[in-house]
Parts: C-alpha cells; structure tokens; sequence
C-alpha cells in the first residue's frame, strides 16, 4: 500500500476537501475516492523523493541534501513541530494529515524525512509514541513517554502543549545562560589577542633595545623575554602543545570520571555553585511537572525527570529518591535528603502531596526557581565585570611592569 496526497470535490455540495488516502497505485486511490463520493482533482503519491533538497532548476543539489542531512534538528524546530501539530490536532485535523502538512514545510531535510517516517509508521499501525520512539536521536525519552501518557488518556492535545511549554522553558534557559557565559569568553578572547601581540611583537622590540644600551633587566623581564624567545622560536612545538593540552583537559572532563570530579567542584564554588543547583532543579522540576500532570506514574515521571539534570553529582542524588519512593517514603521527605534541592521547593512539594494539587506546586516550584535563576545570573553578570576588569590589569600590569622597570633603572643613572 502507498500513501497518496489528494484534492477532490464533494459531489454533494462541490465544496473542496482534501486529505490522504492508502491504495496500491493512483487509479486505485481515485476509485476509492469515487466511491466516497468525492471527485478527485489532483492525486499524488507521497513519496521520499518529496524530501529531497533541490536547485532553483528543480534538479537534486547532494551537496545540500548531505550537508542539510548530517545536520543536527535544532529545539526550535522540535518546539515549531509541536506546537502546530497541538493545533491541528486541536482542530480536529487526523494525526497523518497533519503529519502530511508538517512534512511538507519542514524546513529541516532531516526532520522532514523523521516526520514523513513517522506519519508512514502510524499508516503501517504504529502509535504515535511508538513511531516516535524510533527516532529516539531526535525526540528524547520524556517526549515519548508524555506522547505516550496524552495517547491513552486521550489528551494528546494537552500533552503536546505541556512538551512544548517544557521545550520553550528550557530553550529560554539555556539562552539566558549563553548569553551570561559570552561576555567572560569574550574578554578572555580579547586577553589571548592582546598577549599574544605583547610576546610576539612588543616585548622583541624592547628586548632588542635594552640589549643595545647594556641594561641589566630584572628577573620578572627576563622571564618575560624567555617568553617572547620560545613562542618566536618554537611556536611548532609551544602552541601544538597547547592545543593537545587544551584538547586532554576537555576530553578528561567529558570522561565519567572527570565529569564527576568537575561536578563536585564547580557545587563548591560560590555564587556559580548555587547557581548550578537552581538550573538542575529548573530542568527536574519542570520535566517532573510536565510527566506528572500528563498523568505518568510518579516513578515514572520521577525517572524521566532525573534524566534531564546535567550534573552527575546532581544526578546521581536524585536516583535514589525513586528508590525511597517504591519503599513508600513520600517525595518531599526523599527529596530533602538528597541536600541539593531548596527548602521552599522542598516546601511546596509536601504542600502539593497534602493537598492533593501536587502538579499545580509543581509548576508553581518552577516558577520559583527560574525567577532565581533569572535573579542569580544577574547577580552573577554584575560581580563579573569588575572580576574580569581586575584579571585583566593584572595580566597586562605585570606585563606593563616587566617592560618598563628596566627603563625606570636607566633614569636612576642618568
């Protein structure tokens, strides 16, 4: 059977419908139409040559159609998904039609062939989530299994919403805290220019000039000057190794065991450390908001929220609230044991267990904690400027220092 998109006229009132219809073959899909009473006008097959980049001349460009490919589908994308497939089923609109009409604008080649995958798996008999979870590099764990919990509660509508909701949340999030870790980068950018001009071109001059008038320099300037002379001279063994060390420290950080000692101490560094409890807790909270409202079990829901915290220290806390869960501890007591998640959240939670309301604390919990978030990184952002203003002259004062002292020792004899 082959999925063919159709336009065709109601005999009855001559009004336009359009649609999707399964046969073998297009004189098949018009019979099939016919005998709904529907005069087709236009017939066509859905096929995966639909998806495929092309020229201004209609002619397949593979150098696009690669490049588009082995591309990464973004949140945006994800989030623009979401929401117009919420409002088309809204609407009323079946699931493959409107799948059809996502396939169609996708603007992404590779999420336009998981989108044309997915609509061709539920015409096959898959459900929703389950197609979906064929593409579990595109969709995570939780999308799937709030999918799954809006498809047998027959709240798919309202489960889409909640995932796009969670998806904007977070999209915002991580925005916000790119834009706070730019300015120090930056600067630090402009530093390594800056030194690099200083040893490069200033400090040989200078050299030169010290060695002509026969001035003693002290120890600081030397090792400046030995400096300036090894990244002159051996700038293919010097910056090689740089990089390789640069490049060993990040792969160490990304092992299991680094990851967990970097964890561990950026907890430790104040201001940053509590900042990074407030942006673990926003991603476990509203993930566990978003699973339990979507009427997951709380274990569950506990464990795809757990999934969603980036610090492994974090993390691993947290995993063992679902333990003492299924041993009949209430959430709030487990979660005050972990030591990383804040008194009023912690708060709120019992407040909702008590109360029966769990999901509303929940949302209302994440509200709190990004609007510390949002307070935190301010805070953060206005400590920095005089922070990185203060490394700054010292780097370049020492510098400064180093080239003129000999100068100052000249004007004593004089």
């Amino acid at each position: 059977m082959v999925a063919f998109q159709y336009e065709a006229l109601k005999i009855t009132d001559r009004s336009k419908v359009n649609g999707v219809i399964n046969a073998a073959n297009e004189r098949e899909a018009r019979e099939l139409l016919r005998d709904q009473d529907l005069i087709p006008s236009k017939v066509k097959i859905i096929s995966a040559q639909d998806n495929r980049v092309q020229t201004k001349e209609g002619r397949i460009n593979p150098i696009s159609a690669f490049l588009q490919w082995m591309g990464n589908v973004g949140q945006k994308e994800k989030i623009a998904f979401s929401r117009n497939l919420q409002m088309m089923v809204k609407a009323g609109i079946p699931l493959t039609e409107a799948l059809v009409y996502l396939e169609q604008y996708a603007m992404n080649a590779k999420f336009k062939s998981v989108v044309s995958q997915v609509r061709k798996d539920i015409l096959s008999g898959y459900s929703f989530h389950q197609a979906l979870g064929k593409h579990r590099n595109i969709f995570s764990d939780v999308y799937i299994n709030v999918a799954r919990a809006g498809e047998v509660s027959g709240e798919l509508e309202a489960a889409l919403g909640r995932l796009t909701d969670l998806m904007v949340k977070s999209e915002a999030l991580k925005m916000k805290i790119i834009s706070a870790s730019a300015y120090p980068v930056i600067v630090l950018f402009i530093v390594g220019i800056v030194l690099l001009i200083l040893f490069l071109l200033v400090l040989p001059t200078f050299q030169e000039i010290y060695r002509k008038m026969g001035v003693h320099v002290p120890w600081i300037t030397q090792m400046m000057i030995d400096i300036s002379f090894l990244m002159r001279n051996y700038w293919f063994i010097i910056f090689p190794m740089a990089g390789g060390s640069i490049w060993g420290v990040f792969q160490y950080i990304n092992s299991s065991g680094g990851k967990v000692i970097m964890d561990r101490v950026v907890l430790k560094v104040p201001i940053l450390g509590e900042l990074m409890k407030f942006i673990n807790n926003s991603h476990f909270i509203s993930t566990l908001s978003v699973a339990f409202s979507a009427g997951l079990p709380i274990t569950e829901a506990l464990s795809l929220a757990t999934q969603t915290v980036r610090n492994s220290v974090i993390r691993s806390a947290l995993q063992n609230v679902n333990i003492q869960i299924q041993a009949g501890q209430r959430l709030a007591v487990a979660l005050s044991k972990t030591g990383y998640v804040p008194d009023l959240v912690l708060l709120m939670v019992s407040t909702g267990e008590e109360s029966g309301e769990l999901d509303k604390m929940l949302e209302n919990a994440f509200e709190y904690l990004e609007n510390e978030i949002n307070h935190r990184i301010d805070i953060l952002m206005s400590m920095m400027e005089p922070i990185m203003l203060i490394f700054i002259g010292v780097i370049v004062g020492t510098i400064a220092l180093s080239i003129y002292l000999p100068l100052f020792s000249i004007y004593e004899h004089l």
